[in-house]
């Protein structure tokens, strides 16, 4: 068997071995299973569920601590008496001591624990917040994945397609070269564009198992037939159709500003929280104790104690701690102010560049698409002259080069403009399952 059959042999088996490895698979179900299974959201999602404990963490310091303490010993001793006469007399100590005892410690002012328990709702919101950008990542890693795959089987097919029309124009190549009319250079310049054909379409395959397998990664399951884009897609731009009022959605709804946000409120609460090292506290302390054989002066008895009362600590000195500590928390804010106004001014940026994407990708595909007719055309007129004598193989090959090479712009411009659409949506914080099902919508299976 020659090396080329082998290829075409290889290539069948490995295309049956895509379209059967599962069940077809939309946009929306990937998404749904990438949801349950992929690594990196589920790290996300746990995240999120311990920050949520912040809050009670926080609410921990206003609460009540109740404790129960006992203590069991044994003494072993010997008391002796010193006289005048010869001999001294002794006394043994030997005994047992029991006590135990219930504590309660109310706060009733402790500004740190106040602040502590604002910042814990403070970082409960930064978690959601973090969850929802994971979320909005997940969702365009996905997409992403999606569109590669469905990419490299339309530029797979592409390649097949142009390895056909090259290999067609080297066998005609030779025919009009043994009836006389052809040369060995329109034969060697078709057998290389074969070749590269060839190589192109070895590349072709590998992008589209990495594809594969990337999605695979993702969703837990081995992606079967996926619904590749409506071949009528036409892009129809986004709403709002204004720019101002996505950096305005953007603001109030992206999960990187308001994470940003949280984080600088978090720093703002904690120069509070440190200054108020400075503060007196407050407590409320009740204790119910039982001994029993405390000490040598209370052998043999029983010792029932209840005291209530309140205590108050006044800090006097602490070696400057607290004022060193205050300028940090100050340096610390004017940190993450000044990335909370980087994150915007980088926001501002990113929606412009998507927006014009979005704005400018319906122009792109349309432009494309005249190219592929064009040059459809171009092509047709090129293999006509050839045959009338008119026109050179290397015109037609050119021809087909060009073909190909639109149609491929074609088929990456029409999924770019798509991802554009939801990437914008992304960054501005409303990206949701209904705009999927929207671009799942576009997918039709085979």
């Amino acid at each position: 068997m020659s090396i080329r059959h082998a290829c075409r042999a290889w290539l069948t088996v490995a295309l049956a071995a895509f379209s059967t490895a599962g069940s077809a698979v939309g946009l929306l179900e990937a998404y749904q299973s990438a949801r349950q299974n992929d690594p990196t959201f589920r790290a996300a999602r746990f995240e999120r569920d311990a920050g949520q404990y912040a809050i009670d963490l926080g609410r921990s310091g206003l609460l009540p601590v109740v404790a129960i303490t006992g203590s069991w010993s044994s003494n072993r001793g010997e008391r002796r008496f010193i006289q005048r006469s010869a001999t001294n007399s002794t006394q043994d100590l030997d005994y047992r001591d029991r006590s135990l005892a219930l504590t309660l410690r109310q706060p009733l002012f402790n500004y740190d624990s106040i602040v502590r328990y604002r910042q814990g709702h403070v970082q409960a919101a930064y978690s959601d917040a973090i969850f929802d950008k994971k979320d909005a990542e997940l969702a365009m890693r996905l997409v992403s994945a999606y569109f590669d795959a469905l990419l490299a089987m339309e530029k797979l097919a592409l390649s097949e397609a142009e390895v056909a029309a090259y290999a067609e124009q080297r066998q005609l190549a030779e025919r009009r070269r043994r009836a006389g009319e052809g040369t060995v250079t329109e034969i060697a310049e078709a057998e290389s564009r074969l070749q590269l054909a060839r190589a192109g379409q070895a590349d072709a395959l590998d992008r589209l198992s990495v594809a594969r397998h990337k999605l695979q990664e993702m969703t837990g399951a081995t992606p079967g037939e996926l619904w590749p884009l409506r071949a009528d897609f036409q892009p129809t731009g986004v709403l709002p159709a204004e720019l101002d009022e996505w950096y305005a959605m953007a603001q109030e709804h992206s999960p990187e500003i308001r994470s940003r946000r949280k984080n600088y409120e978090f720093a703002d609460l904690d120069v509070d929280r440190l200054r108020s090292g400075h503060l007196p506290q407050l407590d409320l302390v009740g204790r119910v104790q039982r001994a029993e054989n405390e000490s040598l002066s209370t052998l043999d008895q029983r010792t029932d104690l209840r005291t209530l009362g309140v205590q108050l600590t006044i800090p006097l000195l602490a070696g400057g701690r607290v004022i060193a500590q205050s300028g940090q928390a100050v340096a610390t804010r004017s940190r993450a102010q000044a990335e909370l106004e980087a994150a915007v001014s980088e926001l501002r940026v990113e929606i412009r560049r998507l927006f014009l994407a979005v704005q400018t990708g319906g122009n792109k595909v349309a432009a494309y698409q005249q190219a592929v007719d064009a040059s459809a055309v171009a092509t047709e007129g090129a293999r006509r002259g050839l045959s009338a004598g008119i026109r050179t193989n290397t015109e037609v090959l050119d021809a087909e080069r060009l073909f190909y090479s639109a149609k491929r712009d074609l088929a990456q411009a029409r999924y770019e403009v798509l991802a554009a659409i939801l990437q914008l949506k992304a960054v501005s914080g409303i990206l949701a399952e209904k705009d999927l099902a929207e671009v799942a919508s576009l997918l039709v299976p085979r």
